[in-house]
């Protein structure tokens, strides 16, 4: 799965005067005035404590609580959680926990094809041939009509299913977990390379010198482009409307538009790229040489490329930061230079023996001390400070779901004394639904409320009521889970 899965938009300032090839807003200053931090992760290559930081600060501001294994690459972040999905040197897809530091195995079964869009659920292919989803709170199983090649995971919670036909084509079957039916399939001439874009809402197809593109909602043909040569790399822009095509045995990097449906552009290198990498905040694009040395970068706004700058080429780096910093591999080193200028920002000595990965996440701005004081609610209708808690994990499928609460009932429990607990409050009630069965206090799960919110349905993850905040409180941490408690209205 691409690594732009894990990453959402985030502003930090420009760290210097940028030209126009730079891609960025007027003013100088990165496109998009707020957002979530941009957070670098730091993961030993052969195991040990994993760190973050703030881009790019020098003083880790998290610590992992376990010790990780070696791990390879990030394949995806749920950004509501705060848990960064990873492939260990097996291939095991690891749970890691920023809100709490635990580093868990998603697993123990031996998968390939391993795939998230979202990085709550992530789906593999057991040795048996069946398609495993694993939440946290239940695996899912499906067996399909032929043995499958490659899983796309959609953001709206589908699931494209890639299977090789006897005669050299390619069957796409669209299922909805947790339903096994097949709702729509395609067949394609054939998949050297397989790119989804960023939303989900298209899939191409490389198959020699020729690109075809499908809609994902109802898997109709959406483009068909030939090119001189076969296709060696594809990337498509952050918002889907570009997509830059690179060829064998060429210097030049096509730009296609998706409305046209044909080539539009052209991008003279100073030679072949064998690989792309696009920036997530669409200010850049990354060309990797013949040489394997190094990399061009493409200011994406004007179609040009203004630098060249010396790096490997891994899973992890080079990566773009949202200030237009680049993070390279240069002999045993992690070095941030600027993507325009190459001045040279920072450098980590022996960094290039961990494995990188950049996330963007506001979870670890300080907590508000008013965030700490009890608080009252007019009506169920009001939300907890921090109802957006992670739910960890849990160790088995529970044997039950149980069912929403009915609003007003919801509304008449909050009415009496006492003092509940929240762990986290989403807009899917299926979602609501399995985090409150993998929430256990004090033996029992935990459940769900609904309540309208200026026209919008929030489901809670509750328990309680408590007689007294204490009561509550000891209950939360016996949980082991992140919680809040706030008094129910009288």
């Amino acid at each position: 799965m691409r690594r732009a899965a894990l990453l959402l938009s985030v502003v930090l300032a420009a760290a210097c005067s940028r030209s126009p090839d730079a891609g960025v807003a007027s003013g100088g200053a990165v496109a998009g005035a707020a957002g979530p931090d941009a957070i670098l992760l730091r993961f030993p290559r052969l195991g040990g404590t994993a760190r973050a930081y703030r881009w790019w600060r020098d003083s880790s501001i998290w610590a992992s609580t376990q010790r990780a294994p070696a791990v390879t690459d990030a394949i995806a972040f749920d950004a509501q959680q705060g848990i960064v999905v990873m492939l260990d040197a097996a291939r095991v897809p690891l749970r890691v926990d920023l809100r709490v530091g635990r580093i868990t195995p998603a697993t123990s079964e031996r998968l390939r094809a391993i795939a998230s869009a979202d990085g709550y659920a992530v789906f593999g292919i057991a040795p048996t041939g069946e398609i495993v989803r694993l939440t946290s709170s239940a695996t899912w199983r499906y067996r399909p009509p032929d043995p499958v090649r490659t899983l796309l995971p959609l953001p709206d919670g589908a699931l494209l299913i890639l299977s090789d036909t006897k005669d050299g084509r390619v069957v796409i079957r669209k299922v909805h977990p947790p339903e096994t039916k097949v709702s729509d399939s395609a067949t394609v001439s054939g998949a050297d390379l397989v790119v989804p874009t960023v939303v989900g809402d298209r899939i191409y197809f490389a198959t020699g010198d020729r690109l075809d593109g499908l809609r994902t909602r109802d898997l109709k043909s959406s483009l068909s482009v030939s090119f001189s040569d076969a296709i060696r790399a594809v990337e498509v822009s952050p918002s889907g409307d570009r997509l830059f095509v690179a060829v064998k045995n060429s210097p030049t990097l096509y730009v296609v538009d998706r409305y046209e449906a044909a080539v539009r552009d052209r991008i003279a290198l100073s030679s072949a790229p064998i690989a792309l990498r696009m920036d997530p905040d669409g200010q850049y694009l990354l060309a990797r040489t013949a040489g394997g040395d190094s990399a061009q970068v493409i200011a994406i706004g004007t179609q040009r490329a203004i630098s060249t700058v010396a790096t490997a080429w891994r899973p992890d780096l080079p990566l773009v930061a949202p200030d237009g910093g680049l993070a390279l591999v240069v002999d045993n080193a992690m070095v941030i230079v600027d993507a325009e200028t190459k001045r040279e920002r920072a450098r980590v000595p022996n960094g290039a023996a961990d494995v990188w990965a950049m996330v963007r996440w506001n979870g670890f701005r300080p907590r508000s001390a008013t965030l700490d004081e009890p608080v009252t609610f007019a009506d169920a209708d009001s939300l907890a400070a921090d109802t957006l808690a992670a739910v960890s994990e849990s160790p088995e499928p529970p044997a039950e779901v149980i069912n929403p609460v009915p609003p007003a009932a919801a509304r008449a429990e909050l009415k009496s004394h006492g003092w509940m607990l929240s762990f986290a409050a989403v807009l899917s009630e299926s979602r609501a639904r399995s985090m409150a069965a993998a929430v256990h206090v004090d033996g029992a799960s935990a459940r769900v409320q609904s309540s309208d919110r200026n026209g919008t349905t929030v489901y809670r993850v509750v328990a309680g009521p408590f007689a007294t905040r204490d009561a509550a409180d000891d209950a939360g941490r016996r949980s082991g889970l992140p919680y809040w408690v706030f008094e129910a209205s009288p």
